[in-house]
């Protein structure tokens, strides 16, 4: 009779464990189908009919599952922030292989994908857009990088577009770029980049010279390198401090954009615009009484500078160029400042 409870015990145990078991693993599967999405992406390579022409391989090194182009973040039911998959219908360098074939681009070299950022940069107000970073390597039999390509490239988008179409179109500019890029011949004025690719940071300040004091503005900026690129935009709000005979003003933020040409690999310009609301404060020596108003501080600012700072450069750069400031509030100082700026940063590797 006790044997006959021992094995009762253990059938009823059994089945407890087991039912224990199968209700874990389906809140399991509800908790990860909750906190995660993936978002399907169609290119032009899915139309693409495979060939026999003997592309050049392409090797994904991203770190990433071959058929995930990366991770964003979405709110699910219009609430919840959850992880997004960003997935192709086949693995990435199938796709890019596709294209390949197409263009008929062959070799007994490799095209190695070393990095590809899928993101939306919102920091340049006038250029905001879905935005593409990434590194590629072409590389001999051996191992050794004889081309490299950095892209940059964006793609902003229409109204009533879906996310989806909009990534896909900037993944099909960038095959096309890519396999565009290996058609050309190497014009060899640019060197293989000695550094990996990753975001750089880049603190950096202007020192403006006035009749009447002078103004240091600072800013740090964290984005991909851009030393291939002839020219681009960034921006990165700053800290802008002004300081004169009569009165002293600060602002944190602003709408900072700068645009850069690289004019030869050596030297670059930057053309830098900026709206600023801060808050200024009065020498009551110079002062006896001001307008309430006069207490908030709304600046525009413009500046054009040339820049030594050579390609693939880590380090210190430096600057020089003109500045000219409209000071909308306060209205007790001068509307028009002019002045001599000059330029100091870093690059940090």
């Amino acid at each position: 009779m006790s044997d006959r409870k021992s094995i009762l015990r253990g059938i009823f145990l059994g089945l407890a464990i087991g039912l224990s078991y199968s209700n874990a693993l389906a809140f399991k599967f509800s908790w990860s189908e909750l906190i995660s999405d993936t978002l399907y992406v169609s290119t032009y390579a899915d139309s693409l009919a495979p060939t026999e022409f003997p592309a050049i391989q392409v090797s994904d090194e991203r770190g990433y599952p071959p058929t995930i182009l990366g991770v964003q973040q979405t709110k699910k039911w219009n609430y919840i922030p959850v992880d997004q998959y960003i997935a192709l219908n086949e693995p990435l360098a199938t796709q890019l292989s596709g294209f390949l074939q197409k263009y008929q681009i062959g070799g007994d070299q490799t095209l190695v994908i070393d990095n590809l950022s899928v993101w939306y940069d919102a920091s340049p107000t006038f250029d905001a857009a879905r935005t593409l970073n990434g590194y590629a390597r072409l590389v001999d039999s051996s191992g050794k990088t004889m081309r490299d390509w950095q892209w940059e490239l964006r793609e902003k988008k229409v109204r009533k577009q879906k996310v989806e179409d909009n990534i896909g179109i900037l993944l099909n500019k960038w095959m096309i770029a890519q396999t565009e890029a290996l058609e050309r011949k190497p014009s060899g004025e640019l060197p293989v980049s000695p550094y990996r690719y990753r975001r750089q940071m880049v603190p950096w300040f202007d020192l403006v010279g006035l009749r009447d004091g002078y103004i240091v503005i600072a800013h740090l900026m964290l984005d991909y390198p851009a030393d291939q690129m002839s020219k681009y935009i960034r921006g990165s709000p700053g800290i802008y401090y002004r300081k004169s005979s009569r009165h002293e003003s600060i602002a944190i933020g602003g709408k900072d954009q700068q645009w850069y040409f690289r004019l030869n690999p050596s030297w670059q310009g930057r053309l830098n615009t900026t709206v600023r609301v801060g808050f200024n404060n009065f020498n009551p020596d110079k002062y006896d009484y001001v307008d309430f108003w006069n207490i908030m501080l709304i600046n525009l600012g413009f500046s054009a500078s040339l820049e030594y700072r050579p390609v693939y450069h880590r380090g210190i750069f430096v600057g020089a160029g003109l500045y000219q400031g409209i000071n909308i509030l306060p209205t007790v100082v001068k509307t028009l400042e002019t002045g001599l700026m000059f330029s100091m940063g870093v690059v940090l590797p």
